[in-house]
């Protein structure tokens, strides 16, 4: 093959499903079905997430990476890189001497596939292709405008709805599994973590429970504690915050800690900290975590009943931030880190809860600002700017679910155009 075809086109491919009918199989000879490609990560870690494989007869769900060659994943360092253990699938696009012999860092064998056999077409008419179709940040971004306003709104109210739905639902599968406290501290750890550290602050939360880290009698004990089972303790940046004295005493409290803890720190290598504005580095994040764990913090006693009281009040949204402004700490949430930690933990919480909160939970949620993100922005650009975060909501429910898998047919407005150009010609 000449030349070295752009990453891109291999994301194109498997997003798109641009592979031959003929039945894939890995390098080991075991057949794959794609039954779900995943969702494009934009994000550090693996290329798609989320997907879901039929390997072998076996259903597996997790992340794909992609590569040209195979020899990439070890000069991109994923063999040593812990966020990669979730690959379930590594696809290139040709074989090299590397191919079949790839380990994730956990040492376990990585399943390959080689897309060159089972293109659909030739590599240059592909390439060809790909480089002739317009890049528009939507399918019907051209269009958007010719979608009249009433089509738009009752279309988002459903999508939004349903994401909160779906997410209720996901949070109620774990309240099965744990009591409804851990569940919550779960959520908001995971929520302070944002996109870039959103997995490795759950599982932080499920290594250091919050029945362990309520029987620590000061605020230090529970910042040494969630500080050092994260494995943040050494290379703290030197700061007003972390001086090197207090990270010495950090580090000596957890290590006298660690016994009684019973808690092995996670790999340092799953936090991105790098290319992160200060307040959102993860360090400062769980900074804010222990002040609410601390003996006087919200989490420490009874913080559902606590929750559900706020949720209560006249006016909820109120008595909810202040809930969640710890107090006593130097990095307290601003007001935006606040909306969304209600958004992404607190409100799909209370519904799964108690469903018939729902009315209540949805003008919360339009009552609070919209999200200001790389998916709402796709939609700015065609002149949608969403109203407040419940439409906000939509907007990714729309994109991940419709327009990242061009489901173009089963999306209200894509219907609306394709009906729409069928009458004028």
């Amino acid at each position: 093959m000449h030349g070295r075809p752009p990453e891109a086109l291999l994301h194109d491919l498997w997003a798109h499903g641009l592979l031959a009918t003929r039945p894939l199989r890995t390098t080991t000879g075991e057949s794959v079905q794609i039954l779900h490609p995943g969702e494009a990560n934009a994000e550090a870690g693996p290329d798609f997430l989320d997907a879901c494989l039929l390997i072998d007869g076996t259903r597996w769900y997790g992340g794909v990476e992609l590569h040209v060659r195979s020899a990439e994943w070890t000069a991109h360092g994923h063999h040593r890189d812990p966020r990669y253990n979730s690959v379930i699938l590594h696809v290139v696009l040709e074989a090299d001497a590397a191919t079949g012999r790839l380990r994730r860092a956990d040492g376990t064998p990585l399943p390959e596939l080689v897309l060159a056999p089972y293109l659909s077409r030739p590599i240059r008419e592909l390439l060809f292709a790909f480089y002739r179709r317009p890049r528009q940040s939507l399918p019907c971004a051209p269009q958007w405008s010719a979608v009249p306003e009433a089509v738009r709104t009752s279309w988002l109210e459903a999508l939004g709805w349903q994401r909160l739905r779906e997410r209720a639902g996901n949070i109620r599968r774990r309240l099965q599994e744990v009591p409804p406290d851990q569940v919550l501290y779960e959520l908001l750890l995971t929520a302070l973590g944002y996109a870039p550290n959103a997995e490795p602050m759950r599982m932080l939360a499920e290594r250091l429970p919050l029945a362990v880290l309520r029987t620590l009698p000061t605020a230090e004990d529970v910042e040494a504690a969630l500080l050092g089972a994260a494995g943040l303790l050494e290379g703290l940046p030197s700061d007003r915050l972390f001086t090197a004295t207090r990270c010495e005493t950090l580090r000596a409290r957890f290590a006298r800690m660690q016994p009684d803890l019973n808690v092995a720190p996670l790999p340092a290598l799953l936090w991105q900290r790098g290319g992160l504005r200060p307040a959102n580095r993860p360090e400062r994040r769980l900074l804010q975590a222990a002040a609410w764990l601390a003996p006087d913090g919200w989490l420490r006693q009874d913080p559902v009943a606590r929750l559900e009281a706020a949720f209560q009040q006249p006016q909820p949204l109120t008595a909810l931030r202040r809930l969640l402004r710890p107090s006593g700490t130097r990095v307290a949430p601003g007001r935006q880190r606040l909306d969304l930690l209600l958004l992404n933990a607190i409100v799909p919480f209370l519904l799964a809860r108690n469903a018939a909160l729902a009315p209540r939970l949805i003008a919360l949620l339009q009552a609070l600002p919209p999200e200001r993100d790389r998916i709402t922005r796709r939609f700015a650009r065609p002149g949608y700017l969403p109203p407040d975060a419940f439409f906000s909501q939509a907007l990714h429910q729309l994109y991940r679910k419709y327009c990242q898998q061009l489901r173009c047919l089963q999306c209200a407005i894509g219907r609306y155009l394709i009906d729409f150009d069928a009458d004028h010609p």
